[in-house]
């Protein structure tokens, strides 16, 4: 009987031990998890939630703080503009430039024929402090000045984006300081007859 009992529990121990074994006769397969591999879990491939939008702190500056050289040809000048803010352009800021204008108007209109081929136009410019690039911007007269006006100034506004609020009142501090100034000659009067 004792016999009989050592062989009942090793058939019961051989079974036990061959649960997983497919129907098929074929080796069984442990399932493989993360925790017995040692290697992270994959990655899901669900999309991830998106996050709300971070607003960056933003000025416009009607008349930035603009200055550069102006070659002049007769009635034609070229100006080179860069940004003379009180502080330059902080890391992560970007500055948008608007269209020109001139103050007085009507003695000179916009001409970028006046600045060479290869010198970069100021429409659609927009400056960082690691890529800062002057730009440029041609006039030539076409009348004029009044009386007691011996100069016209190159106004151009800009939007900045800022990394930081502190970075946009740092611009706002050099505002409306323009020392691009256009100098206007004396054009002969049509003789009439």
């Amino acid at each position: 009987m004792r016999g009989l009992t050592v062989a009942v529990t090793i058939a019961a121990v051989l079974l036990t031990g061959c649960a997983d074994t497919p129907s098929d006769g074929g080796t069984p397969t442990p399932e493989v998890t993360s925790a017995n591999t040692g290697e992270p879990s994959p990655e899901p491939t669900d999309p991830e939630s998106t996050q709300t939008e971070q607003k960056q702190p933003t000025i416009s500056i009607v008349s930035a703080p603009i200055g550069g050289d102006i070659q002049t040809d007769d009635l034609q000048q070229c100006a080179e503009v860069n940004w003379l803010g009180r502080n330059p352009i902080p890391d992560g800021t970007r500055i948008k430039l608007g269209s020109p204008s001139l103050d007085p108007e009507g003695v000179f209109e916009f001409y970028q024929a006046a600045c060479s081929g290869d010198l970069r136009p100021c429409a659609d410019v927009e400056w960082q402090s690691e890529n800062f690039k002057p730009c440029y911007v041609g006039v030539r007269q076409i009348a004029n000045a009044e009386e007691g006006v011996d100069e016209i100034d190159l106004v151009i506004s800009v939007d900045a984006t800022c990394a930081t609020q502190d970075d946009c009142d740092s611009l706002a501090a050099g505002k409306g300081e323009t020392q691009i100034k256009f100098r206007p000659n004396i054009l002969p009067t049509p003789s009439g007859g």
